[in-house]
């Protein structure tokens, strides 16, 4: 019994020393671990045919065909290269070795519809009154922004952004009608009698002013005259006094000798008797 409790503690401390062993066992970035040794990894491109032992180092051999590895391995396999489904969309952008995988890539016109990118959907299309903001590439789709003022696009297009509205004058044009965010500005030519409208609008704004200010000095004048007019009038004679009844009016016109030196006559006797009352 005793003998059998010490060759366990035996086995103990040995298992033990040995656990220490293999977990203060470092190996490098270039070996694995593998049966407490430190076995070396086989180099991009190959596999692990067989690994270490105590005579002897890994063995490693090139990956076959259509099969990689890209880095420093332990593994005893490559990774076969992706197919590019050209239903789903995908197309070959960068063919793969034993070191690297094949590199797919959505075709001309369309985009990944997820992160895998397994398969493509086309691109957006902006409509007419819409312009490109972001084009897109093989990962993400087209942004398509509306044209603010003063732009246009009158095309459907993945590709075309907003155009500004032409400038008339720099053609030597005149402005027919406005633009709107799918039609251009009309311009039309100008003829030798047509002007354009800011001429006109310099001379009728001058034409304009004369003519109110002339308008202005003939009310001035109507109104003088007016008042000078009411000014004028005769006054209503006062009514005649006693004597003046008496009085004959006579007529002022002209007449024979003879009849006027009478009126003067009976117009002086007249004036005479009054001046006798007074």
């Amino acid at each position: 019994m005793a003998g059998w409790r010490w060759s366990a503690s035996l086995l103990a401390v040995a298992l033990l020393a040995g656990l220490a062993l293999v977990q203060g066992l470092s190996c490098s970035r270039t070996q694995y671990l593998w049966k407490g040794r430190c076995c070396s990894r086989c180099r991009p491109g190959q596999k692990v045919e067989a690994d270490c032992t105590g005579v002897s180092n890994t063995t490693c051999r090139p990956c076959e065909e259509h099969h990689f590895q890209g880095s420093w391995t332990k593994e005893h396999h490559c990774t076969p290269h992706r197919t590019c489904d050209e239903k789903a969309g995908l197309t070959v952008y960068q063919s793969g070795n034993k070191e690297r995988d094949v590199i797919c890539r959505c075709q001309e016109g369309t985009h990944c519809s997820s992160h895998e990118c397994q398969t493509c959907r086309p691109h957006r299309i902006c409509v007419p009154g819409e312009g490109v903001h972001l084009e897109a590439s093989h990962e993400n789709d087209t942004l398509c922004v509306q044209c603010p003022w003063g732009f246009f696009s009158n095309v459907s297009s993945s590709t075309a952004q907003c155009q500004p509205w032409s400038s008339c004058e720099e053609k030597g044009l005149v402005w027919k009608v406005n633009g709107t965010r799918t039609a251009d500005v009309v311009c039309d030519i100008l003829s030798e009698t047509q002007e354009p409208r800011q001429t006109h609008l310099l001379v009728l704004l001058p034409l304009a002013a004369l003519l109110l200010g002339a308008l202005l000095v003939l009310w001035h004048q109507h109104s003088k005259c007016t008042r000078k007019r009411h000014q004028n009038l005769p006054r209503e004679p006062p009514e005649p006094t006693e004597n003046e009844e008496d009085c004959p009016a006579f007529p002022t016109q002209e007449t024979p000798l003879g009849e006027q030196m009478g009126i003067q006559e009976n117009g002086k006797d007249c004036h005479l008797a009054q001046q006798e009352q007074v």
